[in-house]
């Protein structure tokens, strides 16, 4: 089997070094020898979605977050087309915002996004940072890591996460991030699947399966990495109590 993986605008989109999700799930999947093409994009750089396997795109600065925005629109189509379809795709941090139906800025103006779902984002003056545990319906662990974001996201109907501790996606909300067909959109940084590895095997699994349901996935547990999340959960967990 031969896995291709599209790390979108990573020179651009990389602002908490979220270039670790696209290395910890290349080395789970070589792991279980599985051969393994990584593609980074740049602005102006022609894709084809229908190449590619896993596509993950990290967070950036407001300006960077807009200028990938640009870029990406003329794929639109292309990329609803693949989604449609199963493609996996991980947005952390605020890239995911781009894929709403528009951005609010601080001063009142819209930007439209790709419009593929049908939320929005709205930015804050403030920034709004918290440490975070969140659950879900598909994980048997719940999920740590941190949000450091500048907006609120309103109108998700198929939510994510449950928040057990820290932030939602906006002040009223119990809930966190968007999750439709196999895209997963998240303000969780830290980078999420290096700290997570129930959701990192969950991607991963998800990712061999949809190119081959008859592959023999191999169950290999990285012991150390499972310790250190662990101790986090166990940290954050002391704070709600």
């Amino acid at each position: 089997m031969e896995i291709n993986i599209l790390h979108l605008y990573h020179d651009l989109l990389n602002l908490y070094g979220e270039n670790g999700n696209i290395k910890m799930i290349a080395k789970h999947l070589r792991d279980r020898n599985i051969e393994l093409t990584v593609k980074n994009s740049r602005i102006g750089e022609e894709i084809n979605f229908a190449d590619y396997d896993f596509v993950y795109i990290g967070s950036g600065t407001e300006k960077n977050q807009l200028v990938a925005l640009n870029d990406l629109l003329q794929y639109k189509d292309n990329l609803k087309s693949n989604l449609d379809q199963g493609l996996v795709m991980l947005a952390t941090g605020n890239s995911f915002e781009i894929f709403g139906q528009y951005i609010i800025g601080v001063d009142g103006t819209t930007t439209e996004g790709l419009k593929l779902f049908d939320f929005h984002s709205k930015r804050c003056d403030d920034r709004i940072t918290s440490d975070i545990i969140y659950r879900s319906d598909f994980l048997e662990k719940d999920i740590v890591g941190f949000v450091n974001k500048m907006s609120y996201t309103y109108d998700i109907e198929n939510y994510l996460f449950e928040v057990k501790f820290g932030v939602g996606a906006n002040k009223e909300s119990k809930s966190e991030g968007i999750r439709v067909n196999n895209f997963f959109g998240t303000y969780t940084i830290g980078p999420i699947l290096f700290r997570n590895p129930c959701f990192m095997e969950y991607i991963s699994k998800l990712i061999i399966s949809n190119k081959d349901v008859d592959f023999e996935i191999s169950d290999i547990k990285n012991e150390d990495q499972y310790k250190a999340y662990e101790i986090v959960l166990n940290e954050l967990e002391n704070r709600m109590n």
